[in-house]
């Protein structure tokens, strides 16, 4: 009965810091997904010598999540930067619960590949935030280079 009465304890304890700790996680794995799918998508175009487009659709954040959602196809049929229908689906990923992808800085929400690597929306750095239910931020960066950063923030204003 002692035993049992510790184990009782010890999970009153810890449920409350894991019920605040998931938003977080949920949130950096997103993030992380993101990453590894721009990635996946410079990978392709290259291994395909074709254009591969990201194409975000966000929407106003809500704490409970599962806002936005992106796209990452092959554009090859016609190569127009939009997806047409029997172009390679190489991902569709919706945002989990608690994680919002409220806004994005490429042009038409859009971006993508060319078959050296490089990125396609041009010659600026551009973003993707996303946020939690616990006012944390973290948002992609994409540098005209092709460079892919992870950067984060508790305001929404500073990052690093």
């Amino acid at each position: 009965m002692v035993v049992i009465a510790i184990i009782a304890i010890l999970a009153g304890v810890a449920i409350p810091g894991v019920a605040g700790w998931l938003p977080n996680y949920r949130l950096k794995a997103a993030a992380r997904g993101i990453i590894s799918n721009f990635q996946k998508a410079k990978m392709e175009a290259v291994k395909r010598h074709r254009v591969v487009i990201i194409n975000f659709t966000t929407g106003a954040y809500s704490p409970g999540g599962q806002v936005g959602s992106y796209l990452v196809f092959v554009d090859d049929n016609p190569a127009n930067g939009a997806f047409d229908a029997g172009e390679p689906v190489l991902a569709q990923v919706n945002m989990p619960k608690n994680v919002s992808l409220y806004n994005t800085t490429f042009p038409g929400h859009s971006t993508g590949f060319n078959s050296r690597g490089l990125p396609t929306s041009g010659a600026a750095t551009y973003f993707a935030p996303m946020r939690n239910n616990n006012s944390r931020y973290y948002r992609i960066a994409l540098s005209p280079a092709g460079s892919i950063r992870l950067q984060t923030s508790i305001d929404g204003a500073t990052w690093n």
